[in-house]
C-alpha cells in the first residue's frame, strides 16, 4: 500500500526548493511514473501557479425539517435517489468551471483536470496505467467532476484534510485492519464518510438540464417557454392572452429590456433566430411584406438536454446580442439502442378562457385569427437513438405540433352565402433533429454532426374573402459540424456550420378584388350595410436567408506570470449571408368600384376590340343599383427577385487572470459589417472576489453590439415591382406608373447597450444552495427605429420611411435568486427548489423598428405623463415590462412510484400600460397627454405530473399531465374604454409515450 510521508505543500504558494515531495514506499521517484506521465500535477503545477484547495465538506443539511417547512418539489428519479441515502455535497459557492474533456488514459485525464480545475491531485502513475477515463463535459465542481472521471474504474477521489484530493482504489471489505501508520493522511482519508456528489451540472434558473426541460410546463413545447424560471426574461402581454389559445408559435421573449429580435438563440453553437424581418408583424394587410418572428427556427425544446441563459458579464466569444445568449445544445445518444413514442393533446375545451362581457357575442362567432373560439392541438413525437461503441453515437429525433383552428369565413351570419361559412385555420411546426458524436478511444481529436429541420406552415384565409387561404411558410434548416483538437497548449475547436431560413407566402389566389354584391358576386352579405363580396389574396413571395459559417476557438492552458495564473482564449468567426426577395408571379390588385354606364358596348363589360372584360367588370346590376360596376384602379406587383449579401468578420480575446481571491476576465471582441461597413469594439471586463468558500463579490462592465437585419435593405426595393394604371369610362387600362422606393437606407450604425452589473452569491452550508444578487443597468444606444420624412422627391407620394439610429433604451434590473445545490428529503419524496425575483424598470422611446417613428419621438419631445411633464424616452416602455416579478419553481421525485411532481408558481406585479389621452398646454406649446393605468396583479400556479412506469426492463410508460394556471385565476392582460382582455384559465394537456 503506498503511503504519504508528508502533508501536501500549501497549494496556495509556489513549491520551493526544499519544498516536502510524495514519495512511494520503497522508492524515491524522480518526478514521472512508469509510463512516463507525471506523477501527479502536484510535482509539477506548485512550482508555477497558485492553486486553490476544494472547500471543505460541510455537515449534512437538516433537509427533513426544511422540507416540512417548504413542501413537496422536484429533482429527477435519479437525483433524487442518490440525495435520499447520502448526505449532502458541499455546495457550490460559485460557478463551477466547464470542462470539455474526451475519454483518454486516465493519468493524462487527472493531469489534464488538475490544471484546468487548478487543484493538487495526489495519484501513482503506475498504479493508474492501462485505464481510461470516462469523458468529462460540462460544467462541474472538483469532487463531481472527479466523480465522472473515474466512474468504471476501481479508483476513488477523497480530498484531504492537509488539502489537495487523493486518487486511491476503492477500499474492500477486508482493508479494515489499522496498521501502525494509522495517522498517515491516506488511512485518515479511508475512515471519512462517503459524500454523495452530484454528477452533472447544477440546474439553476438561468440553466435548465434535461430533467427540468422534461417537467417544467411549457403546453407548447417551445424553447423560450421553458425559460420561465429566469428572473431576467419577461414575455409579452398577448403570449398567454385569452383570444389565441389556439396559437403555437414559440414565445417572444425580452432580456434585460431588449427587443426580442435583439437577443441571440444557439443551437449547438449556430444562431436560430431571424436575420431577415423579425420585428415585421403584418399579417393580412400587406401584398408586399411577410410577417416575421425572432426566432427563424420554432424547434421543439424536446430535442434539448441542456439550456444556458447567459445575461450579464457575457463573455467576449460570443456576440451580435444586444440582450442576452440563450445556449442550447442538442441530446447525444445515451443508450446503446433505445428510443421513444409519445402523442400529445390539449384543446379549447380543456381550456378554460376568460372573455369580457363585451366581447363575447363576437368571439364565440369570430371569423379572424385574433380570436380563436375553438381549437385542437396534437403533439407526435419520436426519438431512436444508438451508440454502437463507446466512441460513436447517433440520436434522431422528429416533432410534429400541429393546432386546429376553426373559424367562420364571414363576419356576419351571411346565411344565403354560396360559400362555406366555416374555415379551418392551422399551425403546424415539425421539427427534426439528428446528432452524431464520434470520439476515438485513445485519441486527442473528437467530432459531432448536428443537424436540425425546422419548417413552419401557418394557414389564413382573409376575412369576409373566397379564395383567400394563404399560408405563412417560415423556418428552415441547420447543418454544423464541429472539431475538437486537444493539443499540448491548447484545446483547438473549429466549427463550419450553414444554415437557411424562409419568411414567406403562399396564396391560393394572384388577385384581390372586392366586388359590390350582386346576384352575380353573390358570397358576401346582402343584409350589411354596405355589402360586398370579396375575393382573392396578396400573392406568392419567398423570401429566403442563407448563411455560411466558420469560427475557430483557441482555450490556451494556464501559464503563471509572477503570482498570478492567466488563462487565454482567442477566436475568429466568419461568416457570409445571401439574402433574397422574390415574388414568384405577377399579382393584380384592383381598386375603386365604378358604375357601367346604362347603355353601350361598356354597359356589357365589351371592350372596344369586342372582347370581355372577366376579370374587372361585371354587367350584373350591383345591389341597390341598376348598372353594373368595373374597376378603375389596377396595382400590378410584377414578379421579381432581387438579393443582398453580406459578410461578417469576428475575432476576440480573453484572459482569466487568477491572483489570490481575485479573478479578471479581460477581453474585446470586434465585429464588422459589411451591411453597415462599420467596425465595432467592444470590450468586456469582469471582475470577481472570493474571500472566503461563503461570499463571491462580482462587478462588470461590457458593450454588447447588435446585428444589422436584412430588412432595412430589403425594404428599399420591394416598393419598386409595383405598377399602377388607371383606366374611366373604358376597359382599357391606361400606361403603367412605376412606383418609387418607400423606404431609403441612410448610413447607419450598429445598435448596441452598455452594461453595468454588479452582484454577490452567498453560499453558507445551511442555506442549502447558492443565493445571488445582481443589479444591471443597461443602456441602448443607436438602437434602430423607422421614422416618415416628407418632401423626399425620390420616394413615393414624396415621403420616405427612413431607417434610422434613433432609438434609445434604459433597463435597471435588480435579480435575486437561489437554487437548492440538492434534493430536500422528506420521507419518500426528494424536492429540488428554484426562487427568482426580479424588479424592473425599461424606460424606451420605441416599439421595434417596424413603427413608424414620429417627430415628437424623433425630437424627444416633451409629454405629460401620470400627470407629470417628461421627455418622451423616459416613459416606461410599453410591454415586457412588469415592474417586478417572483418565480417559485420546485421538482419532486417519488422514485417508487416512478413519479415526478413540478410546480411553477408566478407572480408578476401591476402591469402599466400607457394610454394617450388627448392633449394639453406645456409653456405655450400643445403636448401630448399620457396617462398610465395600473393593470391587477397576476399570478399563475403551472403544474407537470410526470408517471413514468417501468413496463419491462428499459422499458417505460410515459405519462405526462400538464396544467397551466391550476386555480383558474383571471389575469388581466390590458384594458379600453370598452373592454378588457385576459390571459387563458385553466389548461390541461395530456401527453402519452413508451420509451424502450
Amino acid at each position: 500500500m503506498n503511503r504519504l510521508r508528508h502533508p501536501l505543500p500549501r497549494p496556495d504558494l509556489p513549491s520551493r526548493p526544499g519544498a516536502p515531495t510524495v514519495r512511494r514506499r520503497g522508492a524515491a521517484l524522480p518526478g514521472t511514473g512508469t509510463a512516463g506521465l507525471p506523477l501527479a500535477p502536484l510535482l509539477a503545477l506548485p512550482r508555477t501557479l497558485p492553486l486553490t484547495l476544494p472547500s471543505t465538506l460541510l455537515r449534512p443539511l437538516l433537509r427533513p425539517l426544511l422540507a416540512a417547512l417548504l413542501g413537496a418539489g422536484v429533482l429527477s428519479a435519479q437525483a433524487a435517489g442518490a440525495a435520499a441515502g447520502q448526505p449532502s455535497a458541499a455546495p457550490r459557492t460559485a460557478p463551477a468551471p466547464r470542462y470539455d474533456l474526451p475519454a483518454s488514459p486516465l493519468a493524462e485525464a487527472l493531469n489534464r483536470f488538475a490544471a484546468e480545475a487548478g487543484v493538487v491531485l495526489v495519484f501513482d502513475a503506475a498504479a493508474v496505467n492501462g485505464f481510461r477515463s470516462q469523458a468529462l463535459n460540462g460544467q462541474y465542481d472538483v469532487m463531481a467532476g472527479l466523480k465522472v472521471l473515474l466512474a468504471g474504474t476501481p479508483f476513488e477521489a477523497q480530498p484531504s484534510s492537509a488539502g489537495g484530493v487523493m486518487i486511491r482504489r476503492r477500499p474492500t471489505s477486508s482493508q479494515t485492519a489499522i496498521t501502525d501508520d494509522e495517522d498517515s493522511p491516506e488511512l485518515r482519508l479511508q475512515r471519512l464518510p462517503m459524500v454523495a456528489v452530484q454528477g452533472r451540472p447544477l440546474p439553476t434558473v438561468d440553466r435548465l438540464d434535461r430533467a427540468m426541460i422534461r417537467n417544467l410546463p411549457a403546453i407548447n413545447g417551445d424553447l423560450t417557454s421553458q425559460l420561465k424560471l429566469n428572473p431576467n426574461i419577461q414575455y409579452s402581454e398577448s403570449q398567454l392572452s385569452s383570444y389565441t389559445g389556439g396559437e403555437i408559435a414559440p414565445a417572444e421573449i425580452s432580456i434585460h429590456g431588449s427587443k426580442p429580435y435583439q437577443n441571440q438563440i444557439l443551437l449547438d453553437g449556430v444562431s436560430a433566430m431571424n436575420d431577415l424581418d423579425p420585428g415585421l408583424k403584418i399579417t393580412t394587410e400587406s401584398p408586399e411584406f411577410v410577417p416575421g418572428a425572432s426566432q427563424a427556427l420554432a424547434v421543439d425544446s424536446s430535442i434539448l438536454c441542456d439550456i444556458e441563459v447567459r445575461d450579464a458579464n457575457i463573455s467576449a466569444e460570443y456576440g451580435r446580442f444586444t440582450g442576452g445568449v440563450v445556449d442550447a445544445r442538442l441530446c447525444a445518444a445515451r443508450k446503446r439502442f433505445g428510443g421513444s413514442v409519445a402523442v400529445g393533446y390539449t384543446s379549447s375545451d380543456w381550456t378554460h378562457v376568460f372573455i369580457d362581457p363585451a366581447r363575447r357575442e363576437a368571439f364565440e362567432a369570430s371569423s379572424n385569427a385574433d380570436m380563436q373560439p375553438r381549437f385542437r392541438k396534437w403533439t407526435y413525437k419520436t426519438t431512436l437513438e444508438m451508440r454502437p461503441t463507446e466512441e460513436w453515437g447517433v440520436l434522431l429525433s422528429a416533432v410534429r405540433r400541429q393546432s386546429d383552428i376553426p373559424l367562420r369565413r364571414f363576419s356576419t351570419d351571411n346565411d344565403g352565402s354560396t360559400e362555406s361559412r366555416e374555415v379551418t385555420q392551422q399551425r403546424r411546426q415539425d421539427t427534426l433533429a439528428l446528432k452524431t458524436d464520434f470520439k476515438p478511444t485513445g485519441s486527442i481529436h473528437r467530432a459531432d454532426l448536428s443537424l436540425v429541420y425546422a419548417p413552419s406552415d401557418n394557414r389564413y384565409f382573409i376575412e369576409n374573402f373566397r379564395n383567400s387561404d394563404y399560408t405563412l411558410q417560415s423556418g428552415g434548416l441547420t447543418l454544423s459540424g464541429r472539431w475538437e483538437s486537444r493539443f499540448e497548449p491548447v484545446l483547438l475547436t473549429q466549427q463550419l456550420s450553414y444554415s437557411s431560413s424562409d419568411q414567406s407566402r403562399r396564396s391560393d389566389a394572384d388577385y384581390y378584388r372586392n366586388w359590390r354584391w350582386s346576384t352575380d358576386k353573390n358570397w358576401g352579405d346582402s343584409t350589411d350595410s354596405t355589402p360586398t363580396s370579396g375575393e382573392g389574396a396578396w400573392g406568392d413571395v419567398d423570401q429566403r436567408l442563407k448563411t455560411l459559417a466558420y469560427k475557430v476557438k483557441g482555450a490556451f492552458q494556464a501559464v503563471a506570470i509572477g503570482a498570478t495564473q492567466h488563462r487565454v482564449s482567442t477566436g475568429v468567426e466568419l461568416r457570409r449571408q445571401d439574402a433574397s426577395y422574390d415574388r414568384l408571379k405577377a399579382q393584380r390588385y384592383y381598386l375603386t368600384v365604378a358604375n357601367l354606364p346604362t347603355t353601350g358596348a361598356l354597359s356589357r363589360c365589351q371592350r372596344a376590340d369586342g372582347t370581355q372584360d372577366t376579370e374587372a367588370c361585371s354587367a350584373t346590376p350591383s345591389i341597390n343599383r341598376k348598372v353594373g360596376q368595373y374597376f378603375t384602379r389596377l396595382m400590378t406587383y410584377n414578379a421579381g427577385s432581387f438579393g443582398l449579401q453580406s459578410e461578417s468578420y469576428s475575432a476576440f480575446v480573453e484572459d482569466d487572470i487568477r491572483w489570490r481571491d481575485f479573478n479578471l476576465r479581460a477581453g474585446v471582441r470586434a465585429d464588422r459589417d459589411t451591411l453597415t461597413d462599420q467596425f465595432d469594439l467592444g470590450p468586456r471586463m469582469a471582475l470577481s472576489w472570493q474571500p472566503n468558500p461563503t461570499w463571491l463579490i462580482d462587478a462588470g462592465a461590457n458593450r454588447y453590439y447588435g446585428r444589422s437585419l436584412f430588412a432595412y435593405a430589403l425594404q428599399e426595393k420591394i416598393h419598386t415591382l409595383l405598377v399602377t394604371q388607371t383606366r374611366s369610362g373604358t376597359l382599357t387600362w391606361g400606361t403603367g406608373t412605376q412606383a418609387l422606393p418607400l423606404n431609403r437606407l441612410e448610413t447607419m450604425k450598429t445598435p448596441y447597450d452598455d452594461e453595468l452589473t454588479a452582484g454577490l452569491v452567498f453560499a453558507p452550508a445551511w442555506l442549502g444552495g447558492p443565493l445571488s444578487l445582481r443589479v444591471t443597468q443597461r443602456d441602448g444606444k443607436d438602437q434602430v427605429i423607422k421614422r416618415i420624412v416628407s418632401k423626399q422627391t425620390d420616394c413615393n407620394g414624396n415621403s420616405c420611411y427612413v431607417y434610422t439610429n434613433d432609438g434609445r433604451s434604459k433597463t435597471r434590473d435588480w435579480t435575486l435568486s437561489w437554487s437548492s445545490a440538492t434534493a430536500f428529503k422528506t420521507g419518500p419524496v426528494a424536492t429540488r427548489w428554484w426562487l427568482a425575483v426580479n424588479k424592473s424598470d425599461v424606460r424606451s422611446n420605441y416599439s421595434t423598428y417596424g413603427d413608424t417613428y414620429s417627430t415628437d419621438k424623433l425630437d424627444d419631445a416633451i409629454i405629460q405623463y401620470d400627470g407629470q411633464f417628461i421627455r418622451y424616452s423616459d416613459m416606461p416602455a410599453d410591454n415586457y415590462n412588469r415592474p417586478w416579478t417572483l418565480r417559485i419553481g420546485a421538482m419532486s421525485s417519488l422514485p417508487a412510484y416512478h413519479l415526478t411532481v413540478s410546480h411553477l408558481l408566478r407572480i408578476r406585479d401591476r402591469y402599466q400600460q400607457m394610454l394617450k389621452n388627448g392633449t394639453t398646454d406645456y409653456q405655450g406649446t400643445t403636448v401630448d397627454v399620457y396617462e398610465r393605468t395600473n393593470l391587477p396583479r397576476s399570478l399563475a400556479i403551472d403544474t407537470v405530473i410526470h408517471w413514468e412506469p417501468r413496463v419491462r426492463g428499459d422499458q417505460r410508460l410515459q405519462v405526462k399531465l400538464t396544467l397551466e394556471n391550476l386555480t383558474n385565476r383571471k389575469n388581466t392582460s390590458t384594458v379600453s374604454d370598452t373592454y378588457a382582455t385576459y390571459e387563458r384559465g385553466r389548461s390541461v394537456a395530456l401527453e402519452v409515450g413508451y420509451e424502450f
